[in-house]
C-alpha cells in the first residue's frame, strides 16, 4: 500500500480557551496535544510525511524531531492554513491524505487506518458523532426546541490528495469550519462513518479535565534493624507493640513503617528515609515512627495522588507475624485513610541462613502503587 500524507493544523491562537500559549501547546500529562498527536501517528506505517502547520514562533513547543515531520506557515484562516499544509507535501505526490486539528490530541491509529481504506472508495470521509443531547436554538428571549438529527463532525478526515487541493485552491477565499465541506457537493463521493467519543476537542480550559489523566506509579522500600537483647522494651512493627526483644535503631526502629515511608518516598521522587529524617538528629532519637509515616502521607496528599495498593513483607525467624497483621493494617488504614482490604501484611523466614535467619534482626519490604 502506498504512503499516505498527514497534516496537523496547529495555528489557532484559541482566544477562547484564555492562556498565554494557544490551546495546542498547553501541557496535557507532560506533553502538549500536537506531541501526543505525533507519538500516535509516528507508530502508523502507512503515514509517510507529517506537515504541521503552525506560526512559527511556536515552532520550540514541538520536542518531537523526527526526518519526516516537516513545517509549514500558518496562515490567517483555517482553511488557508489546509492549503499551505497541502502545497507543503505536494511534491511527495501521495494520493491519500488526512488533516487533524491539533487541539484534538487523543486520536487513534485504528481510525487513521479506517480512513485510509475508505479513501479506496471514496473521494473524501470524515467521522460524526451522534448528538444525544436536546438542542434548542434561541429566538429572542426564548429557546426553541428543535428536533434531533444532529452530527457533531471531528477530525481526522481523509481526501484524496488532488480533489482536497483543488477544493482548497478555488474557494482560498470561503473560509471553512473544516475541509469536508468543500467536497460535499455533488461532485464528490463523500462518506461519513462514526467516531470517536474520546476524541474530544479542546476549546475551553475546563476541557483539560478530560485529558489529564493520571499514571499509575511504583515505589520500592526496605529497612533491617537488629535485636537489642538488653533492652526491656517491646517490639515494634507498623505501631504494634509485641512481646519480643525490640530492634535497636535511632528512632523506635519500626522496619514496618520505615519501608513503607521509603516506598512512599520513592513512588513520589523524593528522597529516603535518612535523609529527610537523619539519624544524626536528636530531634528523633526515639522518634515514633508514626511521625514519620503522617509525613510521607503529607507529602502523597500534596502531590494529589491516591493510594491504590501496598504490600509489606516481614522477613523474621521470630516473632510469628500473622496473629499481629490485622492490627498493623487498621494502624496503616487510620493514618493514611485508606481501606484495609488495599493493605497486605505478609512474613516470611529466611530458612536460619545468615544474620535474620541467625535470629539477630527483622527486614522488611514494602511496595505501593499509587495513581498520579
Amino acid at each position: 500500500m502506498k504512503k499516505v500524507g498527514f497534516v496537523i493544523l496547529a495555528g489557532g491562537e484559541g482566544k477562547r480557551f484564555g492562556s498565554i500559549k494557544p490551546k495546542q501547546f498547553v501541557e496535557i500529562n507532560n506533553h502538549n496535544s500536537i506531541e501526543i498527536i505525533l507519538d500516535e501517528i509516528l507508530k502508523n506505517k502507512l503515514i509517510d510525511k507529517i506537515v504541521i502547520v503552525i506560526n512559527n514562533k511556536y515552532r520550540n513547543e514541538i520536542s518531537i524531531k523526527k526526518p519526516n515531520i516537516l513545517f509549514a506557515t500558518s496562515g490567517s484562516t483555517r482553511q488557508e492554513s489546509s492549503l499551505n499544509g497541502l502545497k507543503k507535501i505536494k511534491k511527495y505526490k501521495y494520493k491519500k491524505v488526512i488533516i487533524h486539528d491539533g487541539c484534538r490530541p487523543y486520536i487513534n491509529n485504528s481510525e487513521i487506518n479506517k480512513i485510509i481504506k475508505l479513501l479506496d472508495h471514496y473521494d473524501g470521509c470524515a467521522p460524526l458523532i451522534k448528538n444525544v443531547d436536546l438542542v434548542r436554538i434561541k429566538k429572542g428571549k426564548n429557546y426553541k426546541e428543535i428536533n434531533n438529527k444532529f452530527y457533531l463532525t471531528q477530525t481526522p478526515q481523509g481526501f484524496k490528495f488532488n480533489k482536497i487541493l483543488k477544493e482548497n485552491i478555488n474557494n482560498r477565499k470561503f473560509n471553512s469550519k473544516d475541509d469536508i465541506k468543500l467536497l460535499n457537493n455533488n461532485s464528490y463521493k463523500i462518506k461519513f462513518f462514526e467516531g470517536n467519543k474520546n476524541n474530544i476537542k479542546i476549546t475551553y480550559k475546563k476541557d483539560l479535565k478530560f485529558f489529564n489523566f493520571k499514571k499509575n506509579k511504583y515505589g520500592i522500600g526496605y529497612d533491617i534493624h537488629r535485636f537489642n537483647f538488653n533492652s526491656n522494651k517491646k517490639l515494634k512493627l507498623c505501631g504494634v507493640k509485641i512481646d519480643h526483644y525490640p530492634l535497636k535503631g535511632h528512632s523506635d526502629a519500626d522496619v514496618g513503617y520505615h519501608a513503607l515511608c521509603d516506598s512512599i518516598f520513592g513512588a513520589l521522587g523524593l528522597n529516603d528515609i535518612g535523609i529527610v529524617f537523619k539519624n544524626t538528629n536528636p530531634k528523633w532519637k526515639n522518634a515514633n515512627s508514626e511521625i514519620f509515616l503522617k509525613y510521607a502521607k503529607n507529602k502523597l496528599e500534596q502531590s494529589g495522588a491516591e493510594i491504590l495498593n501496598i504490600d509489606i513483607n516481614f522477613i523474621c525467624e521470630k516473632p510469628k507475624i500473622s496473629k499481629y497483621s490485622k492490627q498493623m493494617k487498621e494502624n496503616i488504614s487510620k493514618i493514611l485513610n485508606i481501606k484495609n482490604n488495599i493493605i497486605s501484611i505478609k512474613a516470611t523466614t529466611n530458612e536460619k541462613i545468615g544474620f535474620i535467619g541467625n535470629g539477630d534482626g527483622i527486614a522488611a519490604e514494602a511496595i505501593i502503587s499509587i495513581n498520579l
